[in-house]
Formats: C-alpha cells, sequence, structure tokens
C-alpha cells in the first residue's frame, strides 16, 4: 500500500480563508439544525429551474475548460475533474428536461413534485465525489490514467443509467418519505440519510485533496474548486437535515449549491486570467530571445567583417605600402615623383590605421564578458597609439552590465566621433568621460579643437547622421555641443537596460 504524504503545512491567507469558510458553515448548519424554524424553505418552481439551469451551464463550462488542460498538460487530476463535471452537467441536464420538456408546462404552477430526480441527483454526486477523491489520491501520488476514455464514459453512462432507471418507472429505494404537497416538509429516510452523508464525507475529502494539489502545482482554478467542494459537502449535510423534492421546493441545500456554482465560475475566471498571464510571459519571452539572436547575428557579423577587414583591406593597404616604399627609393625618380609617392605613403598609412581602428573596435564589440569601461579603455589606448592623440578617460566605477548591442553601439559612436576629432578639429587633447545617470548612461567626448557651429553644418559633414541613428537604435539620443575655436562636446545617452527599439536588425 502506498503511503499518501501530504506536503509540509503551511498556513496563510488561503488556508485561513479555507478554514474559516469551513467553521463558519459547521456553525450555521449547527444553527440550523437546532433551531429548525430558522432553515430555508421555499416553493418556487421556477427558481428551482433557474438554479439547475445555472448549475447546468456552470458544470459544463468546468467540464471542457478540466477537458482543455487534460489534453494540453496531461494532468490526473483534470481527467477526473472531466468525469465528475460530465456527471454533474448530465443530472442538471436531466432536471431541465424533466422540469420543462416532459412535463410541457411553462408555468410551472401544476408540476408535482416527486423524488425522481432526487435519486438522479444523489447518485449523480456521489459518483462525482467519489471520481474527485479517487482522482486527488492519484495525482498526489504521481499515478498516471491508465484509460482515460473509460474514465469519461463509464461516467456519463452511469448517471444516464440511473437517469433513465429513475424516469422510466423502475423500482428504485426511496430517498424521502412525500407527505403530500409540495408545501409539505418531506422526511428524510435512512437510505437517503446515508448516501448524503457519504457524499458530504467525500466532497470534504475531495476539498482537502484539492487544496493538497493546488498547493503542489499552483493551478488557480484548483484552490477555487476546493472552496466549492467544501460547500458541495455541506450542501449534502443541509440535504440530509432539511430534505426537499423536485421541482419545486428551494432550500438551504440549493442555495449552498448556487454557492458551489459561482465558485465555480470563478475558478473559469481565474483559469482564463492566469492562461492570458502565461501567454503574456510567453511573448515577453519570445521577445527576449528574438533581441538576444538579433545581437549574436550582429555581433556575428561584425567578427566576420572584421576578420574580412583584416585578412582583406588591411592587408592590401600593408602591400601598398611595401610597394609604395620600394618606389619612393627608386633613385631615377624625380623630386616631384618622389613627393607624390611620399603623399601616396602617407595616404595608404592613414588608411591602414583606420582599418585596424575598424578592426579592433568590432572585436571589442563582440566581446560580452568584459566591462564596457574596459572595452573602451582599450580602445582608447590603441587609438592614443596610433595618432599620437592624448586621451583622457574617466569611467564610473561600479556600471552595471550593458546590453551588447548597446555596449556595440556606443563604441561605434566614440570611434566616430574620435575621427571626427583627427580629421577635422585639429586637437591635441580629448576627455572621454562615462558616467551613469538614474537608469541612463552617457558618454561624453570633448576635445579642444577648433569647433564649429552645429546649426551651420550638414548632419553628413561630421558624420553626425550616423551617430544619432546608432544612438536612436538603442533607444538612446545625440546631443553636440560647440563654438568656433571653443572645442566639441558630443553627449550620447542610452538606456542601461534593454530597449524595445533594440529588436531591429545590425546596421
Amino acid at each position: 500500500m502506498i503511503a499518501l504524504h501530504a506536503p509540509r503545512l503551511r498556513v496563510d491567507r488561503v488556508d485561513a480563508a479555507f478554514a474559516g469558510t469551513a467553521i463558519t458553515l459547521a456553525l450555521a448548519s449547527l444553527v440550523a439544525a437546532a433551531l429548525p424554524s430558522l432553515s430555508l424553505r421555499v416553493v418556487a418552481p421556477a427558481l428551482d429551474l433557474a438554479l439547475d439551469t445555472v448549475a447546468l451551464v456552470v458544470t459544463t463550462s468546468v467540464a471542457t475548460l478540466a477537458w482543455v488542460r487534460y489534453r494540453e498538460r496531461r494532468e490526473t487530476f483534470a481527467l477526473y475533474e472531466v468525469a465528475a463535471f460530465l456527471a454533474f452537467a448530465v443530472a442538471d441536464g436531466a432536471a431541465v428536461l424533466h422540469t420543462v420538456a416532459l412535463r410541457n408546462d411553462s408555468t410551472l404552477t401544476t408540476v408535482e413534485p416527486g423524488q425522481e430526480q432526487l435519486v438522479v441527483f444523489a447518485g449523480a454526486r456521489l459518483i462525482a465525489a467519489g471520481l474527485l477523491v479517487v482522482g486527488g489520491a492519484q495525482a498526489l501520488r504521481g499515478r498516471p490514467v491508465r484509460h482515460p476514455a473509460w474514465v469519461v464514459a463509464g461516467t456519463v453512462a452511469a448517471v444516464l443509467v440511473i437517469t433513465a432507471a429513475a424516469h422510466l418507472g423502475a423500482t428504485l429505494p426511496a430517498l424521502v418519505n412525500l407527505t403530500g404537497g409540495p408545501h409539505d416538509v418531506p422526511v428524510m429516510t435512512s437510505l437517503g440519510v446515508a448516501i448524503h452523508l457519504a457524499g458530504a464525507v467525500l466532497f470534504a475529502t475531495a476539498a482537502w485533496l484539492t487544496r493538497l494539489i493546488w498547493r503542489r502545482d499552483g493551478a488557480t482554478g484548483d484552490k477555487y474548486v476546493a472552496f466549492g467542494l467544501m460547500l458541495a459537502a455541506f450542501a449534502q449535510l443541509h440535504a440530509a437535515t432539511f430534505p426537499g423534492t423536485h421541482p419545486g421546493p428551494v432550500t438551504s441545500a440549493d442555495v449552498l449549491r448556487l454557492g458551489f456554482d459561482l465558485v465555480l465560475l470563478l475558478a473559469i475566471e481565474a483559469e482564463a486570467r492566469a492562461v492570458l498571464a502565461a501567454l503574456r510571459r510567453a511573448n515577453q519571452t519570445l521577445t527576449d530571445l528574438r533581441t538576444i539572436e538579433v545581437e549574436r547575428a550582429a555581433l556575428g557579423e561584425r567578427e566576420r567583417l572584421s576578420r574580412e577587414l583584416h585578412d582583406g583591406l588591411a592587408q592590401a593597404l600593408w602591400l601598398a605600402k611595401l610597394k609604395i616604399a620600394r618606389l619612393s627609393s627608386d633613385g631615377s625618380l624625380t623630386d616631384d615623383a618622389r613627393q607624390l609617392a611620399g603623399d601616396a605613403a602617407a595616404a595608404v598609412e592613414l588608411g591602414l590605421a583606420e582599418a585596424r581602428q575598424a578592426v579592433l573596435a568590432m572585436r571589442i564589440a563582440a566581446d560580452t564578458e568584459t566591462s564596457f569601461c574596459s572595452l573602451m579603455g582599450r580602445y582608447l589606448e590603441d587609438h592614443a597609439d596610433r595618432f599620437g592623440l592624448t586621451v583622457e578617460f574617466d569611467c564610473e566605477p561600479g556600471l552595471p552590465p550593458l546590453p551588447a548591442r548597446t555596449q556595440a553601439e556606443l563604441l561605434r559612436i566614440a570611434q566616430e566621433a574620435l575621427s571626427n576629432v583627427r580629421r577635422h578639429a585639429g586637437a591635441s587633447r580629448v576627455e572621454v568621460r562615462v558616467r551613469r545617470l538614474n537608469d541612463e548612461i552617457t558618454l561624453s567626448i570633448v576635445d579642444d579643437g577648433c569647433g564649429f557651429r552645429p546649426a551651420d553644418e550638414a548632419d553628413t559633414g561630421f558624420g553626425l547622421s550616423a551617430m544619432r541613428e546608432r544612438a536612436g537604435l538603442i533607444g538612446g539620443r545625440l546631443a553636440v555641443r560647440s563654438e568656433p575655436g571653443l572645442g566639441t562636446e558630443v553627449l550620447a545617452t542610452a538606456p542601461v537596460g534593454p530597449s524595445s527599439r533594440q529588436g531591429g536588425p545590425p546596421p
């Protein structure tokens, strides 16, 4: 025999509400039993029919939702929920047909109460409660369902057989002793009391098992179903204590079952909200994965381009430099030709340095393991060595890791800004500062060059358009402050976290 081990007891607001509801219902039931005059009994066939109709719609909906859960997740308890709530639905459907279609009385005033449907309800509820107990125990033990179709089909067939036997004149044991018309209070037989008490015990057990399953799996709907089953258990107690007939009288048991149906509606709504929340989380995960994949593709493309630049353009420029050097050493050259060769060598040397800087920038941008400050420092040190420009670098310590795309674009902005300084500003010194301001990172590049009036220059003149586009790709912005003779400051700002605009293709 396999022991059923419950999770360690943890009391929270749900447990407190569960216990409080059970205690309240128990006290109310004791008061009603001690003072029968307080018990609810109203002869209202139309209301009784309405309650049966509501129950039919709700139980069918819950069975459908449980079936979807079983098909998607193969949850053992979900399959037993399908069978149990189909048993409820068949009994409720039989009650509606028995009251309206078979009686053919739209006003319901001439409907004579009987106990045929009471037998159907009693049998269906006993079967449903038993299924929920078995399903809960199986789920907690982790046992799969071997023959799911037999569980569902067998349950429906059993309730249909009970319904047919009750309404087609078969001799069945009486659950109540009818003493007269609909206004007379029937008396529950010993068999009826035993059946309803057994149902109460089974529903209470099923409520507890469902609570344990909710504790283990966290399915929102199971929490509400546990509360509903507790109401169903007390409804069975009230039915045994204050019996009724069908159709006609509405008793406290019917009111508790209405509460059961309302709680099931809340379970459906809670499950729908949980599904929508899960879909939103899945969509966000897909978006994040897409962003990561785009960044990975961009970094891979940069690595490929850096290899092509190093193995192609840089090697070709190096070869051209050697050829020009050999040409310059030719004694037959005129002074003008030698001057032109020297100019060509200088141009090739500059192009080679630019190519090496581009290769370095691309390789550094593809490094996602090193901090942004270290990468920027490495690039600026190489730039200063190659071009003889004094670069002072100041980076705020403790900066958070930046997204790979943000890191790469800020490095490219710095590369473009330094290239402009070298080509156009005539500066001798550059200050590069990296700071964090709230949830943004700022990159400031200040030179002591000749400066210019930004409003008088086209964006393409100093590569400002490209830098602005790069800042925009990472959800940031770019500002340029400059005056003739007072140097220039390029200020790039970008969010520290991932930006919603980083999912686009790499530039």
